[in-house]
């Protein structure tokens, strides 16, 4: 029997910039497997955000060095992006929340662009509320919430869909480290439940606290 095709295989992926001779990243190699918590880590600089980048289709890489479920990303339509989107969970550094909405309206947010019914997108608001603890604050508008609060509305917008992966870029690079310690155990918790999660980090602490309480795959950037 065939093994399983990971979900992301990245192939001698290179990056350079016009007006620098040195690369972001040289001939970039790693997959990202079902169920796996993979970290991708690096000094800042390293092109870790342009790599995220790539996998969600904002920019096109070259052709046959990054793979979707065996598909050569850069082949891709319109279309073929937008449904890879959909099946992506996505935690930005800078939360790309909408300010003036409720954490309700934020969380549940990518279920009403599926148009799904409000019975449905109650019973995975409950849900996502037991993985993260943000019933409190729905009522809140996100413009006033505090940095944690915001990144752990983020992290439940993400989760809400049941994405086939998770990606988490810079997720604590806000947060003090007692709200980074709590980050990690959501995501590590998310991930024993059944999501696959690729997070992005520069930070070594976080780095050895993920070590010392999970199984992690690691692929470091140099």
């Amino acid at each position: 029997m065939d093994k399983l095709a990971p979900l992301i295989e990245i192939k001698n992926l290179s990056r350079w910039y016009l007006d620098n001779p040195v690369p972001l990243f040289d001939k970039l190699s790693f997959s990202l497997e079902k169920n796996e918590f993979f970290v991708l880590t690096g000094k800042s600089g390293t092109g870790k955000t342009t790599l995220v980048k790539f996998m969600i289709g904002k920019l096109t890489p070259p052709e046959k060095t990054i793979f979707y479920n065996r598909q050569d990303i850069s082949k891709f339509s319109l279309e073929d992006t937008q449904i890879l989107r959909k099946r992506l969970g996505i935690v930005f550094q800078d939360y790309e929340l909408l300010e003036d909405l409720s954490v309700r309206d934020n969380i549940v947010y990518p279920l009403e662009l599926y148009q799904l019914g409000e019975t449905i997108i109650e019973s995975k608001l409950r849900q996502v509320l037991q993985k993260v603890n943000v019933k409190h604050l729905l009522d809140k508008p996100v413009k006033i919430l505090s940095a944690w609060e915001k990144q752990r509305v983020a992290i439940a917008r993400a989760l809400i869909h049941d994405p086939e992966f998770i990606i988490a870029d810079e997720p604590t690079g806000n947060l003090d480290w007692e709200n980074t310690q709590i980050v990690a155990d959501i995501l590590i918790e998310a991930n024993k439940t059944g999501n696959t999660i690729f997070l992005i980090t520069h930070d070594i602490h976080l780095l050895n606290y993920l070590k010392t309480k999970h199984h992690i795959k690691l692929h470091v950037i140099k």
